[in-house]
């Protein structure tokens, strides 16, 4: 009997380790669509010459690496978001507010994310050419640096509730709530970078460093929802 139940066991998919390997998978794909691909792109003030030679130069790449990136938030990140919430929602007592807010800013991070790419996407398939004008150009990099601050909130919004629900329930390793804290609190201040009016002031400093945090805080719960079901009888 006891062997029986161990094979069903196994058979039988777990949908909290799913999300786990999500969020793992996600941080992997994100940074080599997101980060290797894509490079550094041109800033909202940098001249208008030399984002269009960027484009000219890596407007294929960029592209192919945003493509990976929206592959990773739509297929790994969201599922990573949904065991996330589950996992918190039972834990939680009354109402389960926190856990869906959890699941509202993740899903909220990824349909502003997505949308948020369609600025640099239009010069990279223009490949910075005369198609579009300098003023234009320069339009679609402001929009851009205005999205970009925007996917802080409801990146923030999904790792405090998430940090407030661990702190309370201890479901997950409680390291995780000030990291998690931490991370919400960083995205929300750096989110004012375009008011500073400085594309390598302070607070993008401090936006770049909150994004960092945000996705340790993903990658160690994913982690933390991994060794939590192997540790379930």
């Amino acid at each position: 009997m006891k062997t029986r139940q161990m094979r069903n066991r196994v058979r039988t998919p777990s949908w909290t380790r799913l999300a786990g390997l999500c969020g793992v998978a996600w941080f992997l794909l994100f940074a080599v669509g997101g980060i290797i691909l894509q490079g550094e792109p041109p800033a909202y003030d940098e001249p208008i010459a030399e984002a269009r030679q960027f484009f000219a130069d890596h407007g294929s790449r960029y592209l192919v690496g945003d493509y990976l990136a929206d592959i990773a938030f739509v297929f790994l990140f969201l599922p990573f978001i949904a065991g996330l919430r589950s996992r918190l929602g039972a834990a939680e007592k009354g109402g389960q507010l926190g856990s869906r807010l959890v699941f509202a800013g993740g899903l909220a991070t990824v349909v502003v994310g997505a949308a948020s790419t369609a600025f640099l996407d239009a010069v990279a398939l223009a490949e910075g050419g005369p198609a579009l004008s300098d003023s234009t150009i320069r339009a679609l990099l402001y929009a851009d640096a205005v999205a970009i601050a925007g996917i802080g909130m409801p990146a923030a919004l999904t790792a405090i509730a998430a940090a407030v629900v661990i702190q309370q329930t201890r479901v997950l390793p409680r390291l995780l709530a000030p990291l998690g804290a931490g991370a919400g609190a960083l995205l929300i201040t750096g989110a004012a970078f375009p008011i500073e009016g400085d594309a390598d002031g302070v607070l993008w400093t401090i936006r770049f460093i909150g994004f960092i945090s945000f996705a340790l805080f993903v990658v160690l719960t994913a982690l933390s929802l991994i060794a939590s079901e192997q540790a379930e009888p």
